[in-house]
């Protein structure tokens, strides 16, 4: 299903293609978005707007109120839930997600069905059993100089606007210290130096992720990463808690000023190495979409069960032939979050990557270790975004 949105002229503006919908799950195998300006909100949960604490309910009825305040939220920026593109959904529990994810069927049924991707983690707001952030159109292609940032004083949702232009994504960094919080601030602070690398300034963050640990002080650390932005322009945040031996690493997703070429360019991805960072052949520090373009892919595990190595091929085949079949290919990998749940898959997923990506051009990325991928027996889950090829 293709949705075009027509701009004043009444010419198309944008649009919006949902691959493999499927209403029994409320998703779509991926979801292609074509000179869009998008919505990326924060961690989102079930608490009241005006203040209140989670209702105590099963997941199901907190879905349902997540949802509603998703909608609330992208009310603010002209959006609702009929134009979401992709839904990162974090449960306490793998047992909760088909509970879940038939109330998000059941709460989109008639509307457009995002690309999901779940996570198991603790959440930090106190009686949460389901939280997500979400990424949606707007339909518009306008032109606008940097990030927009809505923050809602009530309920502390945030929702920033990605310009129809340049976007780098900055796989996840990490700068080790004695307390989580402090660990925080260095990480920040490396990362305002990749950025001052990248061309972009504070004001052109869309998004913040940060894997860490403990989720109990979390509130801490988001405190301190609010500490480095005037008030009306504190960024979506969103935590996931890991298991490491470092506290925090966080990735940013950042609009970079310049504006988009009028001409398709031959290069639409781009991938940049820090001063003073070591290249890797299985990702990139940073890599930089010189289109709007988007290809947002749901969560992809293994088919069937089996050794480490079985398992993650059949997750990168899949990859492969879903983007391939999306308009794009390997070579055209923007961003790719790593979700596992035992530490052995790691050497042979080390391995296996040089496989299927071009040395030159992996994506950006973060691989955490986390509770649960949310599939019986599954240990790994990949969460991609992609750039079409034309």
């Amino acid at each position: 299903m293709t949705i075009l949105f027509l701009g004043m002229t009444g010419m198309v503006s944008a649009e919006v293609t949902y691959l493999k919908s499927s209403t029994k799950t409320g998703s779509s195998l991926c979801v292609i978005v074509k000179d869009n300006v998008l919505a990326h909100t924060s961690q989102i949960t079930a608490i009241d707007i005006h203040g209140g604490l989670v209702p105590p309910a099963n997941a199901s009825d907190q879905t349902a109120k997540v949802l509603q305040n998703l909608n609330y939220l992208l009310k603010k920026v002209n959006g609702n839930l009929k134009q979401l593109v992709k839904l990162n959904i974090y449960v306490t529990s793998a047992d909760l997600v088909p509970e879940v994810q038939n109330r998000i069927a059941k709460e989109l049924k008639g509307k457009s069905q995002p690309a999901c991707m779940y996570v198991v983690t603790k959440l930090a707001t106190p009686g949460a059993l389901v939280a997500l952030d979400a990424v949606a159109a707007t339909g518009s292609s306008q032109k606008i100089s940097k990030a927009k940032i809505f923050n809602d004083d009530v309920s502390g949702f945030r929702v920033a606007l990605l310009p129809a232009g340049r976007t780098a994504y900055i796989s996840g960094q990490a700068v080790k210290a004695d307390t989580l919080a402090e660990s925080t601030k260095k990480t920040m602070q490396e990362l305002f130096a990749t950025l001052k690398y990248l061309g972009g300034s504070k004001a052109n963050i869309i998004q913040i992720k940060a894997f860490l640990t403990p989720m109990d002080q979390a509130i801490e650390s988001s405190q301190v990463i609010d500490g480095f932005f005037p008030v009306d322009r504190k960024p979506p945040v969103s935590q996931v808690e890991w298991f490491s031996s470092l506290p925090i690493e966080i990735e940013m997703i950042v609009a970079l000023p310049g504006d988009t070429p009028a001409t398709r360019p031959e290069e639409t991805v781009v991938y940049k190495t820090p001063t003073g960072m070591k290249a890797s052949p299985v990702f990139s520090r940073t890599a930089i979409a010189e289109v709007s373009d988007r290809i947002y892919v749901s969560g992809i595990t293994a088919k069937k069960p089996g050794k480490n190595n079985a398992r993650i091929r059949s997750a990168f085949n899949q990859l492969k032939e879903i983007v391939e079949e999306a308009g794009s290919d390997m070579r055209h990998l923007v961003k790719a979050t790593y979700y596992v749940s035992e530490n052995e898959i790691s050497g042979d997923f080390g391995k296996i990557r040089k496989d299927y990506y071009d040395p030159q051009r992996p994506p950006a990325a973060s691989k955490a270790t986390i509770k649960s991928v949310g599939v019986p027996n599954r240990v790994l889950v990949i969460d991609m975004i992609a750039v079409p090829l034309k």
